[in-house]
């Protein structure tokens, strides 16, 4: 039998997220977070997402077609490197690619790599076809279909709710952009544990900028529930000053995580309005943190 390049058995196709690698990797490896997968134009099956993150471990979850048709899929892990590459033997027992009766070694191979572009993600999605399959069975795998539907997919990822700042259907937190006096480490590093969620930092040396000093964070993102970004101002800049605005958190969160929140924003800050309930039947009130940001903390009464 004749041999045939690499790129003959395989495809890879490539997205640029706007998310951090640790988004990504959550999107494809929580279960929590793996809605994404499904067909859009079909239910939502009953039967939960499975996922059993280490090498020879599971993933599972069942794909609806049609009314007629749905089938598991999935794969096994062959490969772990957190927030970087994912190696998995594509299908599922009793679906397809089918795993079972002596066809784990005969599966498709899916590779995810992921790597940093500035402040987003690459990610890039290699499947390659066991060297038993002769290469005109493997063509007509690729161009019959399994190409398009990963193509398919691959747009889906970014739906993710490990990606999206919405959850549980609540309200996204405010997205702005903060130049800082050469404090953006310390102020973002501060959001970070006052809300949780991803913190990524570079300095102006690492975007290879000369308008601020080196270690200075030139770009700096959190995502999360509550999502911020920010710097430390560039020569000629305006640092932050809020007046007749404030940053809006009314029920972004449960109202206990709400007041966890308030507290922490309040440390060495100032609290104009204690949240507490007021007359209206609502609970809010507003700080000013020690960074100068204005927040409006509330959320409504139980129904």
């Amino acid at each position: 039998m004749a041999d045939h390049p690499t790129e003959a058995r395989s495809f890879t196709l490539t997205r640029i997220l706007a998310a951090s690698r640790h988004a990504v990797f959550t999107a494809w490896t929580d279960p929590e977070h793996l809605a994404w997968f499904y067909n859009p134009d079909m239910p939502m099956p009953a039967s939960p997402v499975e996922v059993d993150l280490r090498v020879g471990g599971t993933w599972k979850q069942q794909m609806v077609v049609n009314q007629d048709r749905s089938y598991p899929t999935g794969g096994t892990y062959l490969e772990i490197v957190p927030d970087e590459r994912l190696v998995f033997r594509w299908g599922a027992a009793g679906g397809w690619p089918e795993l079972d009766g002596g066809n784990e070694l005969t599966a498709p191979i899916v590779t995810v790599q992921l790597a940093d572009v500035g402040t987003e993600t690459e990610l890039a999605l290699t499947v390659r076809f066991p060297g038993h399959l002769g290469i005109e069975e493997v063509q007509q795998l690729i161009h019959g279909g399994t190409r398009e539907g990963w193509d398919m997919t691959l747009d889906r990822v970014k739906e993710s709710t490990a990606i999206t700042t919405r959850r549980a259907g609540r309200m996204a937190g405010p997205q702005v952009y903060v130049f800082f006096p050469g404090t953006a480490r310390e102020a973002l590093n501060f959001y970070a544990d006052v809300f949780g969620g991803e913190l990524s930092l570079y300095t102006y040396e690492d975007f290879g900028r000369s308008d601020g000093a080196p270690n200075a964070i030139a770009h700096g993102v959190l995502s999360g529930l509550v999502a911020l970004a920010g710097s430390d101002a560039a020569e000629g800049q305006t640092t932050v000053r809020l007046e007749g605005i404030m940053l809006s958190l009314l029920g972004t969160a449960e109202p206990a995580v709400l007041h966890e929140w308030f507290d922490k924003l309040s440390v060495d800050g100032s609290v104009i309005d204690p949240l507490s309930p007021k007359p209206w039947g609502a609970s809010d009130g507003q700080v000013v943190d020690r960074h100068g940001l204005h927040w409006l903390v509330g959320y409504e009464p139980a129904a």
